[in-house]
């Protein structure tokens, strides 16, 4: 069996946006978190990984002062012998790259995508789940449109969502009630740059949800989880929640007016991984879906199931593997994994109490860097903190 290379590559998706070129250097943003984030693996592997032997390619030197020996050991550093190269997302240049630097065969990793897997590229799937997969009633307000004409049009049944075509964390996101000649104009410049905007309803979100899965080798569509994630105003990521997923999955339940409705949208997700993905890719799935208010008055409660597909191995995905490696099994307090860019974690830095880590390495008390916190040095923070229950 060939060891994995692990390789955080945070930030394909820009990769994908330009045409997924064999070459290709992101942009400086993606280059600077890639070289503060890259050591979140050495905290917690993927599950599905076997045994004990894996490397981690180091995008930089950068590292928390809290990893031991034994974490700093799975540091690729030169031969790494018959390694599988595994990113966290698909990109084709580093895939190139990184064999080519450590004398590996790349395999799947550098081909090109299936033609078949665009739609889960960009926005596209978005319609064709609720055209084909799904049953809200308002499904046929989600389109993709290329004229600012279909927004008008779309605009009459209520406020809307405007989002960028290649999904970008949050970014690239309009809240739109009435249409003015300044929006218009901007929105008219990113038809024409990007061909076409997904619209859909724009909902009073409750709470963001992550739907993790997995493809096995087989072609299974597996579940792995529920994982609950906080989002800023301009709805990019900040927190995920690490907790026992059976949890969280009662949690989401309870708060629905209609609990059937998550075990509708679990089923048509596997329908869709399984005709649409499944044939052509094998790895770490993951689906966004949110809990909105039903409308202004009442208390009801109802559940977006699609907000976007990500062929990659989500935050969601690694805040699970962190929960059971890093958080006391059985513990009462809550515990968030979260990325911050420097200047938003120096308040954080300054004000939380240090960590207290177990024989184990598992977080007691505090905040764990598990980047560095030379925030002079990098430009964003990654962390596990430790919020006892009952504190604010």
């Amino acid at each position: 069996m060939r060891t994995p290379l692990l390789v955080s590559n945070i930030g394909h998706e820009v990769a994908l946006e330009a045409g997924d070129p064999l070459h290709y250097t992101p942009p400086r943003l993606i280059r600077q978190m890639r070289s503060a984030l890259w050591s979140l693996p050495l905290w917690a592997s993927p599950a599905w990984l076997d045994g004990d032997s894996w490397w981690v390619h180091p995008f930089s030197e950068s590292l928390s002062p809290y990893l031991t020996d034994r974490e700093l050991s799975h540091i690729a550093k030169g031969d790494v012998g018959d390694s599988e190269l595994i990113l966290w997302g698909h990109e084709r240049s580093l895939a190139h790259s990184l064999a080519k630097q450590y004398g590996l065969s790349g395999g799947e990793a550098c081909s090109e995508l299936p033609r078949e897997l665009m739609p889960c590229w960009t926005r596209a799937a978005s319609v064709r789940f609720f055209e084909h997969y799904s049953s809200v009633p308002w499904r046929s307000r989600v389109a993709m449109i290329t004229q600012i004409e279909e927004l008008v049009e779309l605009l009459t049944q209520g406020p809307c969502l405007v989002k960028l075509p290649f999904s970008s964390s949050g970014r690239g996101l309009w809240r739109i009630n009435r249409l003015d000649s300044q929006l218009e104009e901007t929105l008219r410049k990113l038809l024409q740059r990007h061909g076409t905007l997904l619209v859909e309803p724009l909902l009073d979100k409750l709470q963001d949800y992550g739907a993790e899965y997995y493809i096995d080798e087989a072609g299974e569509v597996q579940f792995v989880c529920l994982c609950a994630f906080e989002t800023d105003d301009q709805g990019r990521y900040l927190e995920s929640l690490c907790q026992d997923p059976e949890k969280t999955l009662r949690q989401l339940t309870e708060s629905l007016s209609d609990p059937d409705e998550l075990t509708q949208a679990l089923a048509q997700h596997r329908a869709y991984l399984s005709r649409e993905v499944a044939p052509y890719y094998r790895g770490p799935v993951g689906i966004d879906l949110l809990i909105y208010r039903a409308d202004g008055v009442s208390n009801r409660t109802a559940l977006h199931p699609w907000v976007e597909i990500n062929l990659r191995y989500t935050m969601g995905h690694y805040a699970l593997d962190l929960y059971h490696e890093r958080v006391p099994q059985g513990s009462l307090d809550n515990y968030r994994f979260g990325i911050l860019s420097a200047a938003r974690a120096k308040a954080l830095l300054t004000t939380a109490a240090p960590p207290r880590l177990g024989a184990t390495g598992r977080l007691r008390s505090g905040l764990l860097p598990l980047t560095s916190p030379d925030l002079t040095a990098v430009t964003h923070l990654a962390y596990l903190r430790c919020e006892a229950v009952g504190e604010q």
